[in-house]
Order: C-alpha cells, then sequence, then structure tokens
C-alpha cells in the first residue's frame, strides 16, 4: 500500500523580476511518498485549477534529471535536502506528514524571476 503524507508548502510567488514578490500557503494532502517534488507540485496545481486559481510557474523540461531546469531552494538548500539530486528526481518520501515546505526561486543578478519559480 501506498503511503501519503500532508504538507503545508510556502510557495514563492512574483509576477516577474519587476514585481515585488511573496510567499502563499498551500495545503497539499494525501501526497503518495512515490511521487517526485515536480509531481507534488503538479497535483497542487490541479487543484488550483479547479478552484480557478493561477497555478505555480516551474520549471520542468525533461523530468528525467538530466537537464537541470527543475531548480528551486527546498527549505534554503538548492534542489532540496538530498546531496546530489534534481529536484524532479527528489522523491517526497524524503518529507515527513506535517512538514511545512517553503519553495522558492534560485536568486541571481543573471537569472531573474520570470515567474513564481521560473
Amino acid at each position: 500500500m501506498t503511503k501519503t503524507i500532508n504538507l503545508t508548502l510556502k510557495v514563492w510567488r512574483q509576477l516577474g523580476s519587476e514585481k515585488k514578490g511573496r510567499f502563499e500557503t498551500y495545503r497539499a494532502d494525501k501526497i503518495s511518498t512515490d511521487m517526485s517534488f515536480l509531481e507534488m507540485l503538479d497535483v497542487v496545481n490541479e487543484q488550483l485549477t479547479l478552484d480557478n486559481k493561477e497555478p505555480i510557474a516551474f520549471d520542468h523540461d525533461c523530468r528525467e534529471g538530466i537537464c537541470g531546469m527543475c531548480g528551486a531552494v527546498v527549505n534554503g538548500r538548492p534542489h532540496g535536502p538530498e546531496k546530489g539530486t534534481t529536484l524532479c528526481q527528489l522523491h517526497m518520501r524524503h518529507f515527513n506528514n506535517g512538514d511545512v515546505i517553503a519553495i522558492e526561486p534560485f536568486r541571481a543578478m543573471a537569472f531573474k524571476v520570470i515567474k513564481d519559480l521560473a
């Protein structure tokens, strides 16, 4: 039987590099621990869409751990808690039921925020 967890996400939302951003809080309930981090964001975005809310923008090209497009900062660590693991290969089994997860974009002068996590 697949284990599920419930999470609170604090996600950076920003309309563009010239706009002011902010953290917004979302629930991610009944998340399979077999999912990747990006699949979890897909589930959250599906619910946001059903609720007629703007989905979270994030980069996700290959989803195979090859291209590196899926970069974000998770709880203050680039790509999350697992060393040498891209965000698309980070599985939710590395998190615990009830965790609060802060997700924000990389911040660098050369790579301005396009929108949210992208």
